[in-house]
C-alpha cells in the first residue's frame, strides 16, 4: 500500500483555504495528509481559530517560505502554492530544488517566458507540476473533451464564453496585487482572464485540441480591455483567437457588469453541438444525428479533483491532466491580448455607476460597485453575433490591432514599451 502523501499548503485564506480543505479530502480518501501550514503573522491574526486547529493536530506552522524550505522540506513531498500571481514560478521553482512535488494555483504565471522557465524547472528536477486550472479535471470538461478526441463530437470548429461576475471596490483592496499590472518590476497581470475566469478560456483552447493531453495552439489574437474600477489593469475583456487549423475562439469576461450571467460556453463541432454552462458545468449535447446527452459535474467535490489526479500522477496511477505545458496556450492570449490592446481603456464616466449592493454569493457583505449598467447586454450581444463590442457599434469601444502569436516567447514584445503606456 502506498504511503500517504504529505502536504505543506502555503496560507490560510482565500484559495489557500480551499487547498487545506483538499488537503483533509484527500486523508479521507486514503491519498494525502495535510503535514504543515505556512503562515504568515499577519495571517494567523486573521485566523485564530484555524491556527488553533493546526495546533491542537500537532501540524507544525511555518512563518515563512523560506523557512519552510530551508528548515523542513524533508518532512514533505508535495508544496501547494496558491498565492500571487507573480509568485507562482519563483516558489514553485524554489520547492523543485528543495526536492518537492508543486500543485500550484492558476493561472501558471504573469508572462510565457516564466512559463516556460517552470517547464524548465520541471524537467530539470524529475518532479510532478500540476495546476489548478480546477474546470480540467471535472467530469463536464473531461467528458466533453473525450467526445471530441474520440470522434463522437468530433473536431471543435469554434467556441464563444461570456460571463459577468461583479466584482466590488472591496476584491481589489484584499491583497497587494489585486488588479495590479506589476508590483516591485514583477510582472502580474491580474485581470478577469488571467485569474477570476481565467479557467474558462483555458477549457476553450483545452477543447479546441482533438489531442488528449494538450491544448490548441493560438496564432493570432485581438482584444478590446477595458475598465470601470480605479486599478491598472482591466476587468472587462472581448476576445478574438485563432487557433491552428483555423478553429476560432471568442471569449466575453466582465468583472463590471451589474448582475452576475454565466458561465455560458457554446461549442460548435463536427457532428453536434454543445452548451455548457454554471459553476457545475451543466452540459447539454445536440448531436446532428437528432440525439442528445445531458451531464455535469456531479457532486461538489469535484473541485478537489485536480488534487487527486496530481497524486495519482506522482503515484504513477494515472497521467496528469493539466501540467504547465498545457497552460501554455492560456498564458499566450493573456500576454498577446496586452500586445494587440496595449492601453487599456478607461469607459466613460457616464457610463458608471458607483452603487452599494452584495458581494457575490456565498458572500452576502455589503460593498461599493463600480458597475457599467447595460454592459452584459452589449456583450451578450456580442457574445450572439460572434463579434468584439467595436464591431456591433457601440460608441466607447476601442478595437484593438490583430497580433500574431507565432514564436512568441517574451512578454511585452520588443516592437513596444507596455509599461511606460499603461502604469
Amino acid at each position: 500500500m502506498n504511503p500517504l502523501l504529505r502536504f505543506v499548503v502555503i496560507g490560510l485564506g482565500g484559495m489557500a483555504k480551499v487547498h487545506l480543505e483538499a488537503a483533509d479530502w484527500l486523508e479521507k480518501q486514503g491519498l494525502a495528509k495535510l503535514c504543515g501550514v505556512v503562515a504568515i503573522e499577519f495571517d494567523r491574526r486573521r485566523f485564530p481559530e484555524l491556527v488553533q486547529s493546526f495546533v491542537a493536530r500537532q501540524i507544525p506552522l511555518y512563518a515563512s517560505i523560506e523557512e519552510f524550505l530551508q528548515r523542513a522540506a524533508g518532512s514533505a513531498d508535495v508544496l501547494t502554492v496558491p498565492i500571487g500571481i507573480h509568485q507562482h514560478v519563483p516558489v514553485s521553482s524554489a520547492a523543485l530544488r528543495a526536492g518537492l512535488h508543486v500543485y500550484c494555483e492558476k493561472p501558471v504565471a504573469a508572462t510565457i517566458q516564466e512559463v516556460d522557465q517552470l517547464i524548465a524547472a520541471q524537467k530539470s528536477s524529475g518532479k510532478v507540476v500540476g495546476i489548478n486550472f480546477q474546470n480540467i479535471y471535472s467530469a463536464s470538461i473531461q467528458n466533453l473533451k473525450a467526445r471530441i478526441c474520440d470522434g463522437r463530437l468530433g473536431e471543435l470548429k469554434s467556441a464563444a464564453l461570456i460571463c459577468s461576475w461583479p466584482r466590488s471596490r472591496s476584491y481589489y483592496a484584499r491583497n497587494d496585487w489585486a488588479g495590479r499590472l506589476r508590483k516591485n518590476g514583477d510582472w502580474i497581470l491580474d485581470s478577469p482572464v488571467n485569474n477570476a475566469m481565467g479557467h474558462y478560456l483555458h477549457n476553450m483552447l483545452y477543447l479546441a485540441s482533438s489531442s488528449r493531453f494538450d491544448s490548441a495552439l493560438p496564432l493570432e489574437i485581438t482584444a478590446e480591455l477595458y475598465r470601470a474600477a480605479n486599478i491598472e489593469s482591466y476587468d472587462t475583456a472581448a476576445l478574438r483567437v485563432r487557433c491552428e487549423n483555423g478553429k476560432l475562439v471568442h471569449g466575453y469576461f466582465t468583472l463590471a457588469g451589474s448582475t452576475v450571467y454565466g458561465p455560458v460556453m457554446k461549442l460548435s463541432c463536427e457532428n453536434g453541438k454543445v452548451t455548457w454552462q454554471n459553476f457545475n458545468g451543466e452540459t447539454n449535447i445536440r448531436y446532428h444525428d437528432g440525439t442528445k446527452e445531458k451531464f455535469d459535474n456531479g457532486p461538489p467535490e469535484w473541485t478537489y479533483e485536480g488534487f487527486r489526479n496530481f497524486v495519482r500522477a506522482i503515484r504513477g496511477e494515472a497521467s496528469l491532466l493539466c501540467p504547465p505545458e498545457i497552460c501554455r496556450s492560456h498564458s499566450l492570449c493573456v500576454n498577446g491580448a496586452h500586445e494587440s490592446c496595449p492601453v487599456i481603456q478607461n469607459f466613460p464616466s457616464s457610463e458608471i455607476t458607483v452603487v452599494t449592493d452584495k458581494e457575490m454569493p456565498p458572500s452576502d457583505a455589503m460593498a461599493e460597485f463600480d458597475r457599467v449598467p447595460g454592459l452584459n447586454a452589449l456583450l451578450q450581444q456580442a457574445f450572439a453575433q460572434r463579434k468584439l463590442p467595436s464591431e456591433i457599434g457601440i460608441p466607447w469601444a476601442v478595437a484593438g490591432e490583430p497580433f500574431k502569436l507565432q514564436n512568441y516567447d517574451q512578454f511585452p514584445a520588443a516592437r513596444g514599451n507596455f509599461s511606460k503606456r499603461n502604469l
